[in-house]
């Protein structure tokens, strides 16, 4: 279980709805991200994920997990906990995001009854077995070193869409996220090399609507093309506005202490 210290669990998961300006020259790309960032992680919630990872069209791995996250003092707190399969139970990760800021993460191994704070250098690092990447979260989240350029409106599904070209001073290549108009949703992002080829792609597939009306990401899709790797990423029993233990949020406590009663 200690080999799997370099790597991290992150969703690519929710994005929360508000609505933004309608019209392009009124909002700047970097305006837009935190939007985005804000919108994703304002409330507090708890939500059960299934991972499926497919290499050639065969399944190679499935990962059930909670995620609950919980902001404040401008800090963002993300815990995952891994609930199948059996030599993944247990198996816990806690992350400190902040806007600008190189976030904090840390693992729990149960095998060896011990918390490790991770690296985070290789933010394309596979998280374990999942296929998921750290960049998976942070698509949306500003960095230092980083410039976003507003590019253009277009339509991605039916749905009128911001695309916003990211690029940074540590890394070559870009990243292009499609952000929803009429809501500060990532509809879909790709990853490109230095010569402009589509290395990774996320999409969201489905969404749901909450009693309210509110409309969330329920179904992901990413794939990488040059592995021939496709993951599946769906949302289930999501709740909104939960107390959240202090405990799970807390880098010497989140590994041990039982939140599921």
């Amino acid at each position: 279980m200690l080999r799997m210290a370099k790597f991290i669990i992150v969703p690519t998961l929710f994005s929360l709805l508000a609505m933004l300006p309608s019209e392009a020259g009124t909002v700047t790309a970097r305006e837009i991200l935190q939007q985005v960032l804000k919108q994703n992680f304002t409330d507090t919630f708890r939500v059960a994920v299934s991972i499926r990872t497919f290499h050639n069209k065969k399944e190679v791995s499935t990962h059930d997990l909670w995620f609950v996250s919980s902001t404040k003092d401008n800090t963002t707190a993300i815990f995952v906990d891994f609930a199948a399969p059996p030599e993944s139970k247990g198996l816990r990760f806690l992350f400190l995001v902040r806007p600008q800021q190189q976030p904090e993460a840390f693992m729990y191994a149960p095998s060896a009854q011990k918390t490790l704070p991770l690296a985070l250098d290789d933010q394309g690092a596979e998280i374990g077995s999942t296929g998921l990447t750290m960049e998976d979260i942070q698509a949306f989240v500003p960095q230092a070193g980083q410039e976003e350029t507003l590019v253009k409106e277009e339509p991605v599904d039916g749905r009128q869409c911001y695309l916003i070209r990211i690029t940074s001073q540590q890394r070559p290549g870009a990243r292009l996220v499609w952000v929803g108009k009429d809501f500060p949703a990532i509809v879909r992002s790709q990853e490109l090399d230095s010569n402009g080829k589509v290395t990774r792609t996320f999409r969201v597939v489905e969404f749901f609507k909450d009693e309210q009306g509110r409309e969330y990401p329920r179904f992901e899709e990413i794939t990488v093309p040059a592995k021939n790797v496709r993951i599946e990423v769906r949302q289930e029993h999501a709740v909104f506005g939960i107390q959240v233990p202090e405990q799970i949020l807390d880098p010497k406590t989140f590994g041990t202490f039982q939140w599921m009663k």
